[in-house]
């Protein structure tokens, strides 16, 4: 049995604010994120609020699966559980310092540290084209160790204009979290990860309340 009180629980997921139209017509919307609209109405039998929801799968904080790949061919759902958590190394790469503005590649030779079977969660402070991406040696390292699955935040998935990284990890099941916040709070290189999915069948890509287990 698990003792929580031995552990922090971070919280590596982003807040949505959708933009929500309430029953009594007023419209709230604070810009952010794209494309989430919520519809609150009353549940007519016991006139309880409820609300309906239209977004896309790409938003805040998701784990994209196999099947989001034109060549995938298993969704989320078809995916063991044990995929979703687990021991998770943390690779900081705020050392990856852009240069003229862009973002350099992280290499093989910067994944020493990965296990065989672990999830990788990457961070680095940087964001839009300063940021470090993994480069198609990299992602086959990541492949040859097997790893669970791949998180980010601050990390390009691959080189602007490429899909190496996407292909190489989807096309072997290794699903990849995008839109996680909150790696900087982690003080361990490794905690317990969990970042479930939900079972929709079909679907490429969803949502995920993506939590760390820090020892104390």
């Amino acid at each position: 049995m698990i003792d929580l009180k031995n552990y922090k629980i971070v919280d590596l997921s982003a807040e949505l604010r959708p933009g929500l139209l309430k029953v009594n017509g007023e419209y709230l919307h604070s810009g952010q994120p794209r494309r989430l609209e919520v519809r609150q109405f009353i549940y007519a039998p016991d006139k309880m609020l409820m609300h309906w929801v239209e977004t896309e799968t790409h938003i805040g904080t998701h784990v994209e699966g196999p099947s989001h790949h034109p060549k995938g061919t298993r969704c989320l759902a078809d995916l063991p559980l044990e995929k979703f958590m687990g021991e998770a190394l943390i690779l900081d790469f705020s050392y990856l310092k852009p240069q003229g503005g862009l973002g350099q590649p992280i290499k093989a030779s910067d994944l020493e540290k990965v296990k065989e079977g672990e999830i990788v969660l990457m961070r680095s402070p940087y964001s839009g084209r300063e940021m470090p991406f993994i480069s198609p040696e990299a992602a086959k390292t990541l492949v040859k160790k097997r790893i669970k699955m791949l998180g980010i935040q601050g990390i390009g998935v691959e080189a602007e204009g490429s899909m190496e990284t996407h292909d190489s990890l989807l096309l072997n099941e290794i699903p990849i979290i995008e839109g996680l916040v909150n790696l900087d709070k982690l003080s361990h290189e490794r905690v317990f990860f969990i970042g479930l999915p939900l079972k929709i069948r079909d679907i490429d890509s969803s949502w995920i309340r993506a939590i760390a287990l820090e020892p104390l």
